[in-house]
């Protein structure tokens, strides 16, 4: 593709960005991991399991990460398009040596997974998938994803879900404002709430949790749940059935 994100949010590309990226991000590294840890959780296998996982846009490696400590004879493969990311997560991810391999390829591209070495127990990933942007794309590649996925095997999708609608995104920008009161805080519950771009992004991307599980459904995964919702991010996922 001609650039790294269709809207010019982001320059995937370029490796200063990434870098800025990573470090603006870490701040965030401590909630992050518990919900990346959510997303591993959720793979029904033992830990000793000798099973192979895919992270679809892996990125920088924090979920991989997070795949290889709980279990240790898992062998994982990174996709993503980003070259930067990918140098970042072979650093990340060095301690785990052989058990790691990276797959480059583009989920804008229909032929994306024909670089992939299928079957996997396990496909996972984690805020990255919205980033194609477009919901017919991302549609087809919920089904992309279904046709490497081992029989019997899951995927699980960490990422953002946008609104239903501008009431419930008023609703949504309502709790961020009284945040602190919610938790217990000193603060003052009658304050204003500052307003986001909840609405606009909404009108840009309209892809709710609602049309995500029918997308799943329709690739072919069965008993597909939501798992875990925490205001704009969600894990969904769903199985494939032992006999297809």
């Amino acid at each position: 593709m001609a650039t790294s994100d269709p809207h010019g949010r982001h320059d995937w590309h370029s490796p200063q960005y990434v870098e800025d990226w990573i470090a603006s991000s870490a701040g965030r590294d401590d909630e992050r991991r518990i919900i990346l840890r959510r997303v591993v959780s959720l793979i029904p296998r033992e830990a000793d399991a000798a099973i192979r996982v895919l992270d679809v846009g892996a990125g920088y490696g924090a979920l991989s990460a997070q795949v290889l400590e709980r279990f240790p004879q898992a062998q994982l493969v990174c996709q993503d398009f980003s070259e930067p990311m990918f140098a970042q997560a072979r650093k990340r991810l060095a301690w785990a040596s052989e058990r790691v391999s990276f797959t480059h390829s583009d989920l804008s591209d229909p032929g994306w997974s024909r670089a992939l070495a299928g079957p996997f127990d396990a496909v996972v990933s984690a805020i990255a998938i919205h980033n194609v942007r477009y919901p017919e794309r991302i549609r087809a590649i919920y089904s992309e994803i279904f046709d490497v996925v081992a029989p019997g095997g899951c995927f699980l999708n960490c990422d953002l879900i946008f609104v239903s609608g501008p009431a419930a995104a008023a609703a949504y920008d309502n709790a961020r404002g009284l945040e602190d009161w919610v938790q217990g805080a000193d603060g003052d519950a009658s304050r204003p709430h500052a307003a986001t771009t909840e609405r606009s992004a909404h009108e840009r991307e309209p892809i709710t949790l609602e049309q995500q599980l029918c997308w799943l459904r329709e690739g072919g995964f069965q008993e597909v749940e939501c798992f875990w919702k925490e205001m704009r991010h969600a894990i969904i996922g769903g199985f494939r059935p032992t006999d297809g």
